[in-house]
């Protein structure tokens, strides 16, 4: 559920802006302002329903802004029963093009945070990898931001915003080479450690990067985290889970290429850089098509068509790396 709230600024775009909302039988609240003519319009909207009215309230003349909030409850009888409720909206509970174009941009901490966590995330992933330990790889998972990234690289491709798309693939690539930066420093320290050194069990630990499992089953649970994803992305839903299982893709077989490389272990650090790589372009292939089927796209039809266009050179580029990664990923199983 969605509180709009629409500014009017002349009693012209006012009585529009109620034609709107009355066409829909919804019950809204009508504000005077004391400087003029402005008015504000409240009105409580199922979430799904919002970009609809966003449509239909673009076409209304003069200056008119819309406001919408998540409100934690509304109380009260009658809601329940108008048409919005009813079902003669859309069917699919996704949020608008405008909540979703917001709701990418705020996975997107600054660059300084996304860093940190990053490092901090291969550092607690590199640990696991020596311990053998998935709980401490679980905490790696939780505490890595690659969520956001992913998500708003998609988001940006199928509503065709170039800075959100450039920012979300900078940021990802940041993501990985922090990562694996922090993973292979400590690593390497830890190799010094006749301690640590004497405690690992070097071959239970490498075979944490999953690069001997068959590559079907690595794209499968990849593709898998990009179609959550995307639900999430498009729908009231919570993502903080999902973001757990999209690390969980990726952090592992990071931590190994730390531990492979300080142990000089090439194959697995060959193997593991490539699952990395299947991992994310899977990941972004589904995120993408999910958003796409759902509905999501620009709001003029020659943006369609134009973004369209983009989203299947975009996806026949990541689908042609990502069956080259499976080949060589398969080709690095088969030498181990």
């Amino acid at each position: 559920m969605r509180l709009l709230t629409v500014l009017a600024a002349s009693q012209a775009s006012t009585d529009e802006v109620r034609t709107v909302l009355e066409r829909y039988d919804l019950e809204y609240s009508l504000t005077d302002h004391t400087d003029g003519e402005h008015r504000t319009i409240t009105v409580p909207v199922p979430a799904h329903a919002i970009e609809t009215l966003e449509d239909d309230l673009a076409s209304v003349a003069g200056d008119v802004a819309i406001v919408v909030e998540e409100p934690m409850a509304i109380v009260g009888s009658g809601w329940d029963d108008s048409p919005a409720r009813r079902g003669e909206w859309l069917s699919f509970e996704r949020i608008s093009r405008s909540e979703l174009r917001s709701k990418a941009r705020s996975q997107l901490p600054s660059l300084v945070i996304f860093a940190a966590m990053t490092a901090i995330s291969g550092v607690v992933a590199t640990t696991g990898v020596l311990l053998d330990s998935l709980a401490v790889l679980v905490g790696a998972m939780v505490i890595a931001p690659l969520l956001g990234p992913a998500m708003a690289s998609s988001v940006a491709t199928v509503l065709d915003e170039r800075r959100l798309f450039v920012r979300g693939v900078k940021l990802q690539l940041v993501g990985i080479g922090v990562a694996m930066t922090s993973a292979l420093a400590f690593a390497t320290f830890a190799r010094t450690s006749t301690v640590v050194t004497a405690a690992v069990d070097l071959e239970a630990s490498l075979g944490l990067g999953s690069h001997g499992l068959p590559p079907s089953l690595l794209v499968t649970v990849a593709v898998c985290s990009g179609i959550a994803g995307g639900l999430g992305m498009a729908t009231t839903g919570i993502t903080d889970l999902i973001g757990v299982m999209i690390a969980a893709a990726i952090m592992p077989p990071i931590g190994v290429v730390g531990v492979g490389v300080a142990w000089q272990e090439p194959a697995a650090v060959l193997g593991s850089l490539v699952v990395v790589a299947v991992n994310l372009i899977a990941i972004n292939v589904g995120a993408i098509a999910t958003l796409w089927t759902v509905g999501f796209h620009p709001p003029d039809r020659a943006r369609i068509r134009t973004t369209r266009g983009a989203i299947l050179r975009r996806l026949a580029l990541l689908t042609a790396l990502l069956l080259a990664a499976i080949r060589l990923l398969g080709a690095v199983s088969d030498g181990l």
